[in-house]
């Protein structure tokens, strides 16, 4: 009888036990929640979409109330997160880390604060690349000592291991501030039209709305932006990690763009059958040296196989386009290729990623209108989507209070003229602008297609100095 009173005790000693820790990982939770949710921003855009009138010049037009011209204009609204990360006292801006998918295009954005207040945001920069945005809200209503108290700490990705428990929190679906609880799947998971980005994987309920708003870990700290899901599928969601995503960000605030560095290599993966071939487990073979790359200025040839970078292993494609594209360009590293059964070390100077977006004879005029243009090679309208364009300059960048700024242009703008003249090179477009200057014209009249529309501004000519 003794012995099963033991028991009975024992058993019910772990059940209060058991039943005492659920009780502390309860609270914990909840403090996280509470912790976390007021630096969290929901975020509403509008966007206005070129519809084709398949009713232009035709009586129907009219019967169905539709304008009667070959396309109409239709704004369509969207919706994500976000949360805040700094407090600029000099600019006076409030700054917000989201997607770029969430605002890209964007032609109106307004910022909800936890506090109720609804605001105005402004695009900062993109890049599309890792799927990261820089937007801010200007001081006004005293939004800025909210944000100050509710700035999120970010973690270090870098230290995360799989199975690590983690919340996503944001608005999926308009349902503002639902937070979702699971773990760490896997890491590093490269996802298409992503090169060298590697993502969380994670379980964490995530769902359209969700886009932005912070990955957190035990201690509240953003280790991730929740970014995508696989439509589907259930548990297989997917967040940028913070360190890729601060040095994003650091370099929208310092640049106005991403810098990023570039070989100048084709390359594939090294299968189990031709690793057997070569004698290695691991690394990339290269396929082919681009003329006049800095991979063929360092002695880089087909065939050979990339081991490391920097004494930095490659395992797969991916490694080796993570740790050259986040260095800047003129960064020199050292590249370690096997060939013909032999290890050498070569040294690169690295060129740029966007090697077509520096223009050089035009940096002074780049610095001065805070805007950088490039032609629209077969490469840049394969990158960015670019169809059923004849002629044009793809903007690249568009710096933040500059003069290109302020008379709207954006990332992702294709200028078709200058005062009514087609641009069909970034040198067309400079010496239209030099032109005006000579003239001392007061601006030119820019014709520009956005997305599937066609929209006009003037750009202010800057006076010679």
């Amino acid at each position: 009888m003794k012995k099963v009173l033991s028991l009975f005790l024992i058993i019910l000693s772990f059940q209060l036990s058991f039943a005492s820790i659920l009780q502390e990982i309860e609270k914990e939770r909840v403090k996280i929640i509470e912790k976390v949710s007021p630096g969290v921003v929901t975020i509403f855009t509008v966007r206005e979409v070129k519809i084709p009138n398949p009713f232009a010049g035709t009586p129907f037009s009219d019967f169905f109330g539709l304008p009667n011209n070959p396309n109409f204009t239709q704004r369509v609204e969207g919706l994500g997160s976000g949360f805040i990360v700094k407090v600029d006292e000099k600019k006076k801006l409030v700054y917000i880390l989201t997607n770029n998918h969430v605002v890209e295009n964007a032609t109106n954005i307004k910022i909800q604060f936890k506090n109720k207040q609804v605001l105005p945001g402004k695009i900062i920069g993109t890049d599309k690349l890792s799927d990261v945005a820089v937007v801010a809200v200007k001081f006004q209503n005293n939004i800025e000592k909210f944000a100050k108290k509710h700035v999120l700490q970010l973690g270090d990705s870098d230290k995360l291991k799989q199975g690590m428990s983690v919340l996503a929190i944001g608005s999926p679906l308009g349902l503002k501030y639902t937070v979702t609880e699971g773990i760490i799947s896997a890491l590093d998971r490269p996802l298409e039209g992503h090169p060298g980005e590697g993502f969380i994987q994670t379980d964490a309920a995530i769902n359209p709305g969700n886009s932005g708003g912070p990955l957190v870990n035990i201690e509240g700290k953003v280790i991730g932006i929740n970014t995508a899901i696989i439509a589907g599928a259930q548990g297989l969601g997917f967040a940028v990690p913070i360190n890729q995503a601060k040095w994003v960000m650091e370099q929208i605030l310092k640049y106005g763009h991403v810098k990023r560095g570039r070989l100048g290599v084709v390359i594939q993966p090294l299968t189990p059958e031709l690793a057997k071939h070569f004698g290695l487990n691991y690394g990339v073979i290269v396929t082919e040296v681009q003329k006049n790359s800095p991979a063929e200025k360092a002695g880089i040839k087909s065939g050979d196989i990339i081991i490391a970078v920097n004494g930095k292993k490659v395992e797969d494609p991916n490694d080796l386009q993570k740790y050259i594209m986040r260095n800047l360009p003129g960064t020199k590293v050292t590249i370690t290729v096997v060939r013909d059964g032999k290890k050498i070390n070569l040294k690169a100077k690295l060129g740029s990623w966007n090697e077509e977006y520096a223009i050089g004879d035009y940096k002074e005029l780049e610095e001065k209108y805070g805007l950088i243009v490039t032609d629209i090679t077969p490469q840049i309208a394969q990158k960015y989507g670019i169809k059923s364009v004849k002629y044009g300059v793809l903007v690249y960048a568009v710096k933040y209070g500059s003069v290109a700024e302020e008379a709207g242009l954006r990332s992702g703008d294709i200028i078709l003229s200058v005062d009514k003249k087609p641009v069909k090179t970034v040198e067309d477009f400079w010496k239209a602008i030099v032109k005006a200057q000579n003239k001392k014209e007061s601006d030119v009249l820019l014709k520009i297609k956005r997305g599937s529309m066609v929209i006009y501004t003037v750009l202010p000519i800057v006076s010679k100095k």
